[in-house]
Order: structure tokens, then C-alpha cells, then sequence
């Protein structure tokens, strides 16, 4: 396309409403009204004019008049959201609005919804009671400097008119809490590519269609291999969909990845999708004979009929379809299938994901792109206002849908926790998002259909909601940014608890392939018997057991289901949580090992008892620990409750009963989620096991985890469950130990632990 002018670039389809309000002849309103800056009664300010738009008085709906007498704003004939709805279906610019109608906006930010326990996927701007009576009009608003605005303001209540007299606000002259606005911004001049901001969309287009760009991103990043862990060995899926054009659609076709002549190299396309509440077509064992033979293109939903299509277009003849290429109603070739997800999207050519898609009827892209919305005003009014040239292209985007966060992190599909791991493994990803494309490989850079330049969207070591591809594959790269392997992993575990799965089961074979791959690229000793449990790593315990729910976390409870019965997660691990968990990581950026286990128990054995293989599903385990374990007795009533955690006081016992140490005000936050809201019955007895601690014999902070004690009878002496944890601040482990340690007292009594270390005090015991 070289060679191509602002002129060549197409405007969008608009509607009439939407068209007049670039072709019309409307004189500009509230001149010199600056909303929040300007008073009522100030002389204007010919450098800040708010110029509102509107085509007449006779549509229905009273215009807004100024509570201090200021120029009524005309009205807008879309009034009500239910309108721009209908004619989102063929109008851009009223696409876009509907979107931002129905987009999750994060209710702060995504650090600060982590930090209190809230998931990242925000909520919708509007309820719809607000939108089904909300009724509006536009207007545009321009400042100097800075990018000028089309407004699409609705009122949320249906009598706002009558009421702009009661509780309106004396600057704007609106009642206050009632006014929703749509801000889009307008980009004037796009053939003046001087200017940054008007520059991408041309050179985009001087690149070719998107498939186009997409092409040349694979092509760019065609050496992705050279980061993937060497000692992965290189296989094709065990099943994969064959993909031939024809005149009425793609023919489709199962062919055996395992067994058939293609080389190992060739390339293949996965598809990372929602299941939404059905799938309508799957591969069953009564089906493994049919579909070799051919799968009617019709009969496939809207998503994989446009993920078929444009694997073709990208010129693949393969594509990776999880509920067509796994046997659904065999629980052998599921678990076996489970076990090989790492090598199906590690080395898959590119993985497209149906971000936006709840369920695969809904199409790759269910709105139209790109959402960037483009028109050539002929009303004079632009061009007085802004010097337009007649023809001049005005750029309309939604800035909302620009960021990486609000478009991808928020989307349906990353709710779900199977598809942690086809983003997480797969070395590039296009993202199919309402109304644009975005694609990313083993890198910082995120691009997406409607700008040159890469997004920088926060992914490092630390991130609490989107992991960092290019520190899961390079080892490089976390030595650069001192990010150790422990920290790492803790935030891969935190980011994918957080998602939603269906079945108790499958809640650590869906994060296996992670592990899997971390493990290799990390070093750690995969193939080992025992070296990965139940979601941690041996090499890096105790580390792994330094978590604590995450206060307010709004988690998914799943009832286990009869498929669930015999498959129980050791309450030591963070993966036993349905929802949100934190890890108190800290020391793991000491220097050495030895530096950051002290104040650590030890580690005498782990054992965990899988199905398939150490990735498959858990059907039970312990962990052995040896370190100073203290019976407590905490108090009834909490002294503070905030953010629904206890901060409660508690007392460390002796083996006779009586107090050794009194503890104020400390921070408990149990596990399970129903016993953090109510009030406790009792002063409670439990036990307090000191997981971390700053300093053994000096005033610090300590992380502790919270245990009851199984009975005896049933699983031997010394056997504790794991119920929650706290953060607390004492006098250190020694003195602690000599204040319990008096008069021949112990810290725990008989049959409390399985062996005992006389000169320190500690114990060796069990937790399952």
C-alpha cells in the first residue's frame, strides 16, 4: 500500500443522526462555559470555549437549560441508550458508545483492586435500570493544547428535567450524581502528520490490512523458539484440525498430529476461547470416526468458523481446537491431553484469543473494527472552530478501549482459569477484542490495529493481574531486574487464582503446563520425583506457604461435584483457596538461601498424591515441617473490624494451660471465607506455627500460619490443617520460646507433634 493518503482511508458508516452531527449546520452553544473552572456570571474565555452541539428543539426532549440562565444545550436525537443500542448495529460511531456502555471499568485501579482483594475485572459503568431510563444529548468541548472531545452525556433519571432546580450543582448547573458521560476523543487534521498524535493511523495503513500487519508480526518474531526452554522437546499435537479453502467455506477435517507424515515444524494455530454454558459441537468417542472424515463447516460455532477462516488467511492449514482435538467424553484421553497442554501452546505458530468472547456462538470480533471511527465534516463549524480543510479526515477513537487493561485483562475470556495458561505459554497472541485487534509476542511491546507505537502496559515481576511473558521465558531478564525465581512464581499463582473454573478437580492440572514450563526454564528439577507439589516447588519451600487470603476477595465458590469426589488440595497449598491470595514474599530477596530461610521452619518432607503424572490432579498430600509451633488461645471479640479482617488479640499457652505472652491486636484472616465474616462463638483455641520471622531474639515482624489440630485418632499425633494466617508483631522467637519454656512447661503437650528438639524447643509436625 505504499503510497497511500489520508484521502484513500474510508469513513466509517455512520448513521443519519450521527452523520448530521458532522454535516449539519449547528451554531455553536455555551460559548465560553467552562464546566468546573468557569462561574456563572464570568466574562467568557474566547481561550477555552465548551462550543454543544444539537440539531433542534422538536425530538422529543426538553433541552437542558442552565440552573443559573447560561444558553440551553439542544437536544440529541439517540436520547435514549436503548436507540444508540438498536442503531449500533450498523452505525460505528454509535457502536462505540453502546461499547463503553457495556465495557467493566475497574472501580479503582488494578493494583489498588488487588491490594484490596478485588478482582481486576472491574464492573459495568451503568446498571440497567440507569440505561434502560437514561435519555441524553452530545455536544463537543475543546481546550487548548490538548485533544478536543465529543460528549455523549446521559441523565440517569427519567425526571431530571423537572428536577434540575433541586440539589444542582451552581457550576454546571446538573444534578449532582445523575449525569453519565461517553467522552471520545476527536483527532482533527490527520493529514497534518507533523503532529504525533495524527501520525500512527496513516502509517498503519501504509503497512496493509491487519492480517496484513499480524503477518508481518509473525513474520518478525519467526526466532520466538530461540526463548523457549531447551529441554522442552518439540512435538505435534496429538490431534489437530486439517484446513482446506472452498468455495462455500473451509472443509475441516481431524487428522492425527501423532501419527500422520507432517513434519515436526509445521506450523499450527491454537484457539484459546470461552465454553461459555454450552458447547455446540465437541468430539466424543461415538464421533472419532466421523470427524477424519470431514466436519461441515456450518454446523461449527460463529468462533471457530472465524478462527478457521482467518488461520487460513494467515496461510496455516492447521488450527488447535481444544473441545474438537480432546476426546471430551473420555477421562483417559482428557488427562493425558491435560498433561501435553505446555508443548500444544508453547510451540504453537500463534494463539488467537477470543478475548471478547462469552461463548463460542458470539464470533472472534462480535462488534465491528477498527473501533477508531472516521469522518470528513462538511459543516463549516469545524472548520471555523478548528481549520479544517474541507475533506480534512477527523479521527474519533475511544480512549477507554486504548489501554491494554480495560480491552484484554478485563475481557470475558481471562476471567476463566484454563486460559491462564494459553496466554501465559504461548510465545505470541492476537487478541480478539470488541471492535479491535491487539497482538503481542516474548517481549515488552503490545500492538494493537490502530497504532504504530507498543503499548507498555505494566506486565513486570511484580504485576498482581497479567503475567510477564518475557520474565516466565527468560531467565535474563529476572536477573536483570533482580526478580527472583520464588517472587516469580508466587505472582503467576496469585494472578491465576483469581479466575474462575467449573470443576474442583481440574483447579491445579489447569495451571500444570505453567508450572511445567517455569519449572524448565527455571532450572528446577521437573522430572524429579516429588519436586513439584500440589502447586509449589520443593527447591523453593518454604516460600510456597508464605500466602494469606486476600482480604474482601470476591472468590468463586465451587460446590465439588460428584466428579470432584477423592480429589482434595492440601490445605497447605494456595491452590486449596477459591479466590484471590497474596503472598508474603518478602525475604526472597535476601542474598543467599541461607539468608533467606532464617526465621523459617525446615522442610523434612513433602509428599503429594496425584492422578496422570505430577501435573494431574491432586488426591491428597502432607508437608513435614520442624520449627517452633506455639498453642493459642485467641480472643472472642474483635478489637477492629476492617476490610472484614479480625484484628483480635491472642495468648501464647504453655503445655499446663497457663499464659506465657499476651498479644495485642493482631491481624488474623482465616481461610475460609464464611467464618472471616462472622463473629466467633468463643475465645478459640488454635495452634500458631511461625512461618517467617525478622530476628530470633529482637523485637520484628512475623508471618505466622493458623492451624487446628486433626484428631489423633485419625491421621496420627502431630497432624494439623492448615485454617489461616496472620501478621504480627512480637519480641522474637527466642525470647518467646523462654517465656513459654518455664517451670518445665513445653509449648504443646503430648500427642501435639510427631518429634521434639529438647535444646531448641522446636517441633517436627505434620500438616494436610
Amino acid at each position: 500500500m505504499e503510497g497511500v493518503k489520508v484521502e484513500a482511508i474510508p469513513p466509517s458508516s455512520l448513521c443519519s443522526v450521527c452523520t448530521g452531527i458532522f454535516n449539519g449546520k449547528w451554531q455553536p452553544q455555551l460559548r465560553g462555559w467552562k464546566r468546573a473552572i468557569k462561574r456563572p456570571g464570568a466574562p467568557p474565555d474566547p481561550f477555552n470555549p465548551e462550543p454543544a452541539f444539537g440539531t433542534a428543539y422538536d425530538h422529543g426532549m426538553e433541552p437542558f437549560v442552565h440552573g443559573k440562565g447560561a444558553p440551553p444545550t439542544l437536544s440529541y436525537p439517540h436520547h435514549t441508550v436503548e436507540e444508540l443500542r438498536a442503531s449500533g448495529a450498523s452505525c460505528a460511531l454509535c457502536q462505540t458508545v453502546v461499547l463503553a456502555f457495556d465495557a467493566l471499568h475497574p472501580r479503582n485501579d488494578i493494583i489498588t483492586d488487588y491490594m484490596e482483594g478485588r478482582k481486576p475485572y472491574g464492573v459495568a459503568v451503568w446498571g440497567r435500570e440507569e440505561v434502560k431510563g437514561a435519555k441524553g444529548y452530545v455536544f463537543v468541548y475543546t481546550e487548548r493544547g490538548k485533544t478536543s472531545r465529543l460528549v455523549f452525556r446521559y441523565h440517569v433519571y427519567k425526571d431530571w428535567a423537572a428536577n434540575r432546580n433541586m440539589d444542582v450543582n451552581p457550576t454546571v448547573g446538573e444534578r449532582e450524581g445523575n449525569v453519565k458521560d461517553v467522552m471520545l476523543d476527536m483527532h482533527d487534521g490527520d493529514s497534518d502528520v507533523s503532529k504525533k498524535e495524527n501520525k500512527h493511523l496513516i502509517a498503519w495503513m501504509d503497512r496493509g490490512t491487519s492480517i496484513e500487519r499480524v503477518a508481518q508480526f509473525l513474520n518478525e518474531t519467526s526466532d520466538f523458539a530461540r526463548d523457549l526452554p531447551k529441554s522442552l522437546v518439540r512435538e505435534l499435537p496429538t490431534r489437530l484440525l486439517y484446513l482446506m479453502p472452498g468455495p462455500s467455506g473451509p472443509t475441516v477435517r481431524l487428522i492425527d498430529g501423532a501419527n500422520s507424515s507432517l513434519d515436526i515444524d509445521t506450523p499450527y494455530i491454537a484457539l484459546s476461547h470461552s465454553w461459555g454454558n454450552t458447547m455446540p459441537i465437541q468430539l466424543v468417542t461415538s464421533r472419532l470416526s466421523e470427524f477424519p472424515n470431514g466436519i461441515a463447516f456450518q454446523h461449527l460455532p460463529a468462533t471457530f468458523r472465524d478462527a478457521a477462516a482467518l488461520t487460513l488467511e494467515l496461510g496455516v492449514s492447521y488450527l488447535w481446537i481444544d473441545s474438537l482435538c480432546i476426546i471430551q467424553d473420555s477421562a483417559s484421553d482428557w488427562l493425558h491431553e491435560a498433561q501435553r497442554m505446555a508443548s500444544v501452546y508453547t510451540f504453537s505458530h500463534l494463539t488467537i484469543a477470543a478475548s471478547a468472547s462469552k461463548n463460542p456462538a458470539t464470533g472472534l470480533s462480535p462488534s465491528p473494527r477498527p473501533r477508531t471511527v472516521i469522518v470528513r465534516p462538511t459543516w463549516t463549524g469545524y472548520i471555523q472552530e478548528w481549520g479544517l480543510q474541507p475533506g480534512q479526515t477527523l479521527r474519533i477513537t475511544n480512549p477507554w478501549h486504548q489501554e491494554f487493561g480495560n480491552a484484554i485483562v478485563s475481557a470475558p475470556l481471562n476471567r476463566r482459569g484454563w486460559t491462564f495458561q494459553e496466554y501465559a505459554l504461548s510465545p505470541r497472541v492476537l487478541h480478539c477484542t470488541d471492535g479491535e485487534w491487539w497482538w503481542n509476542g516474548i517481549g515488552d511491546g503490545i500492538y494493537r490495529e490502530t497504532s504504530t507505537d507498543a503499548i507498555r502496559f505494566f506486565t513486570g515481576p511484580g504485576s498482581v493481574s497479567w503475567p510477564d511473558k518475557l520474565a516466565f521465558f527468560n531467565m535474563e531478564r529476572r536477573r536483570r531486574t533482580h526478580t527472583p525465581d520464588a517472587w516469580l512464581w508466587d505472582r503467576l499463582a496469585a494472578q491465576y487464582n483469581q479466575r474462575a473454573l467449573t470443576k474442583r478437580k481440574d483447579k491445579l492440572v489447569a495451571f500444570g503446563a505453567v508450572a511445567q514450563i517455569f519449572g524448565r526454564v527455571t532450572g528446577l528439577p521437573v522430572d524429579t520425583p516429588g519436586e513439584y507439589a500440589a502447586g509449589t516447588w520443593r527447591s523453593l519451600l518454604p516460600f510456597g506457604l508464605h500466602w494469606a487470603v486476600g482480604e474482601n476477595a470476591e472468590r468463586y465458590v465451587m460446590r465439588p461435584g460428584a466428579e470432584d469426589e477423592g480429589y482434595v488440595i492440601p490445605s497447605w497449598s494456595w491452590a486449596s483457596i477459591d479466590g484471590l491470595v497474596r503472598f508474603h514474599d518478602g525475604s526472597s530477596l535476601r542474598g543467599t538461601r541461607e539468608e533467606q530461610c532464617k526465621g523459617m521452619p525446615r522442610v523434612v518432607d513433602v509428599q503429594v498424591v496425584t492422578e496422570g503424572g505430577p501435573f494431574g490432579p491432586v488426591r491428597g498430600g502432607f508437608i513435614i515441617l520442624h520449627g517452633p509451633i506455639f498453642r493459642i488461645r485467641a480472643d472472642k471479640k474483635a478489637r477492629d473490624h476492617k476490610e472484614l479482617g479480625f484484628y483480635r488479640g491472642f495468648t501464647v499457652l504453655r503445655s499446663d494451660g497457663s499464659e506465657a505472652w499476651k498479644g495485642d491486636g493482631q491481624g488474623f484472616s482465616l481461610d475460609s471465607w464464611k467464618s472471616r465474616l462472622d463473629e466467633w462463638a468463643d475465645d478459640r483455641e488454635m495452634y500458631l506455627m511461625i512461618a517467617d520471622c525478622d530476628a530470633e531474639d529482637r523485637y520484628g515482624d512475623a508471618f505466622a500460619i493458623l492451624l487446628e489440630s486433626v484428631e489423633v485418632g485419625l491421621k496420627g499425633k502431630g497432624v494439623f490443617r492448615r485454617i489461616g494466617s496472620t501478621r504480627f508483631s512480637f519480641h522474637g522467637v527466642g525470647l518467646l520460646m523462654k517465656d513459654v519454656r518455664q517451670d518445665g512447661n513445653e509449648a504443646l503437650r503430648d500427642g501435639e507433634y510427631i518429634d521434639f528438639n529438647s535444646t531448641t524447643g522446636f517441633y517436627t509436625y505434620k500438616i494436610i
